[in-house]
């Protein structure tokens, strides 16, 4: 079966020259005597802005702006493969991203972990490929891929069209794990200047199979993003839910204010990312977490006693809210108010959390 290196295929087959710079009398010139050169900026400026509307689908570039979209969309190319085709990038100077946009894949991790994607999957907002995370996918039938040449955490933390002035990230080899957790919370509301504070900040931690993390009913300290391995979540002896490379865990504890609600073991030997519990707080948390103390125009009032909470209910009801409209929640306790605006706010929803009105 052929094999197709990404980066080297779009190069050849659809490479974007950005057009040489000229005076005033050359433009003039060109426009006159040669109006193709006319047409061709226009339909470039269209394929970039038909990009930057394909981007919106995909994470960690749906909630960018629009003119940080376009600037994303110059790196991006679409490569359309026939059945039977494997995409493999590899090269330690290859950086990029690989979208589903159309069609059904069958994707292999570097554990060897098979799945079949189709474009309309939950998965499929997220890159199937990272160049260097040593997976592979597999075209099932006719595909069209977007292929960004611009590393996402690289373009999020650079922030050169943002307006900052920040150093580029040096990701390690296993960086994948950045680019699952750079959710649509993470970009809209943390700036690239925070981002790249937030990844600092992160200190490793090597574990070996079946090494608890954290244990349910200790004191929280610590904020966790799996970087490479695979963990799982038990409470009460059952296990819940498996934790891939980018899951993160331990914000309940540290945003409600109370004990670690669950028990979290590691499965195969690897690595999580720590961030200390204040630098967690004030960096992500108090930036999620937004209080209002009246009512917002147009916001819909969401009574937590009226309700089932608890982090499990709680993560439900994040689960179930309108990414296009804006909430208020209220009653309940107040951390059980925060909790709820932190887990919509990390699914990209406009929430606040209202205060509880202040005793004369």
């Amino acid at each position: 079966m052929p094999t197709i290196d990404a980066i080297s295929v779009i190069g050849r087959l659809l490479d974007l020259r950005r057009a040489d710079s000229g005076s005033t009398a050359s433009v003039d010139r060109a426009q006159r005597d040669q109006p193709w050169t006319i047409t061709a900026d226009v339909l470039r400026l269209d394929t970039r802005c038909m990009l930057a509307r394909l981007l919106r689908r995909f994470e960690p570039f749906a909630a960018l702006e629009w003119s940080t979209l376009c600037s994303v969309a110059r790196h991006a190319r679409l490569l359309r493969l026939a059945a039977q085709r494997t995409l493999s990038p590899s090269g330690h100077r290859q950086r990029g991203s690989c979208y589903l946009v159309k069609g059904v894949v069958r994707r292999r991790d570097s554990s060897g972990r098979e799945e079949q994607i189709a474009d309309q999957d939950a998965v499929a907002r997220r890159a199937l490929l990272v160049a260097g995370d040593g997976a592979s996918v597999e075209t099932v039938g006719t595909v069209t891929l977007l292929w960004i040449d611009l590393d996402p955490v690289a373009f999020l933390l650079g922030a050169d069209t943002a307006g900052y002035a920040v150093e580029r990230l040096d990701a390690a080899p296993d960086d994948y794990w950045m680019h699952r957790f750079l959710g649509p919370g993470l970009v809209e509301f943390l700036t690239p200047a925070s981002l790249q504070a937030v990844f600092r900040s992160f200190t490793p931690l090597t574990l070996v199979a079946g090494e608890t993390v954290v244990s349910e009913g200790e004191p929280a300290d610590l904020f966790y993003v799996i970087a490479n391995g695979t963990a799982e979540v038990r409470r009460d002896g059952p296990r819940l839910v498996a934790l891939m490379p980018g899951d993160s865990f331990g914000a309940d504890a540290l945003v409600s204010g109370g004990r670690r609600n669950a028990s979290v073991g590691m499965l195969c030997d690897g690595r999580v990312m720590c961030l200390a519990a204040e630098t967690f707080r004030s960096l992500v948390a108090e930036r999620l977490v937004r209080w209002v103390e009246r009512n917002t125009p147009g916001a819909h009032t969401i009574d937590l006693s009226q309700r089932p909470c608890g982090p499990d209910g709680l993560r439900v009801l994040a689960g179930e809210l309108d990414l296009g409209a804006t909430y208020i929640f209220d009653g309940g306790a107040e951390s059980e108010r925060a909790l709820a605006a932190f887990l919509a706010a990390q699914r990209g929803v406009r929430t606040y959390a209202r205060r509880a009105p202040r005793s004369n």
